[in-house]
């Protein structure tokens, strides 16, 4: 795709929420699942002396035991920002529901440096669709940037759902985080899960985003001559997105499938 197409596309998001922070538009490609579509966006409520208070929102759709539904999802965040601007720190809380009637709450924390991150969120089920439970969990995840590769970053989550009626559900994620150029991003993982009756998965996640990522892209260069990025600033990332599972974990009462852990 080139780049005055994902420019294109990136700015025609941007105007439909209207407001500073990213939009973002993906399109979530699954092995044996249908495509998921959603719209996420993140938008400053006040700055503060080092950092500020954020909110994001995101609409999207997913396939639960072959029914096909619509998840939102609203938090609340603060991050700041070290004496230097290298290291932000933040935590945030959200509300997720979706329209068979689960809700769901998380907590969660981060810390992000130019080459590191780290993230740490927790969930706990609020209120239960008809014959379905909503499950607790938490997933930690860590991340960095491929030396020499500074559009690329390399991940691993690992998540624990537990489980009410069957076993708790554990597994680990790993996979690249890929700017193509300074809208489009791609992500690429394989999902390991350890539970029977879940099918361990890859998956690619396309990702237009508005406005454009202010650090290196794929169009600046394959390999670079230095370790590790130069932008260090972290005061850009203040509105980008917060890294947590959007989809709601569920047990299907009377049923032996459970839905899907992401």
């Amino acid at each position: 795709m080139s780049a005055d197409v994902s420019n294109n596309i990136s700015q025609y998001i941007s105007n439909l929420i209207p407001g500073e922070g990213d939009t973002e538009v993906s399109i979530d490609l699954r092995e044996n699942n249908k495509p998921d579509y959603s719209i996420l966006t993140v938008r400053e409520i006040e700055k503060t002396e080092n950092g500020n208070f954020f909110s994001q929102l995101s609409l999207f759709n997913t396939e639960k035991d072959n029914d096909e539904r619509i998840v939102a999802n609203i938090g609340l965040g603060k991050r700041s920002l070290s004496q230097d601007n290298t290291l932000m720190t933040g935590f945030n809380v959200f509300l997720d529901y979706d329209d068979a009637g689960n809700l769901r709450s998380s907590f969660g924390l981060e810390a992000r440096s130019a080459v590191l991150e780290f993230m740490y969120n927790y969930y706990f089920g609020l209120d239960d669709a008809s014959d379905e439970k909503v499950l607790d969990g938490y997933e930690l995840g860590l991340a960095s940037q491929i030396p020499y590769l500074h559009w690329a970053d390399v991940f691993i989550n690992t998540y624990e759902w537990e489980g009410v009626s069957r076993d708790d559900v554990k597994g680990t994620k790993i996979g690249s985080e890929l700017l193509l150029s300074p809208t489009l991003n791609l992500e690429i993982a394989y999902d390991d899960k350890d539970k029977k009756g879940l099918e361990d998965e890859w998956y690619a996640k396309i990702m237009f985003v508005h406005p454009p990522r202010n650090k290196n892209s794929l169009q600046d260069g394959f390999i670079s001559a230095n370790t590790w990025r130069d932008q260090k600033d972290m005061s850009g990332q203040l509105l980008t997105k917060v890294k947590r599972n959007n989809k709601i974990f569920v047990e299907f009462k009377g049923k032996s499938t459970i839905s899907r852990a992401d």
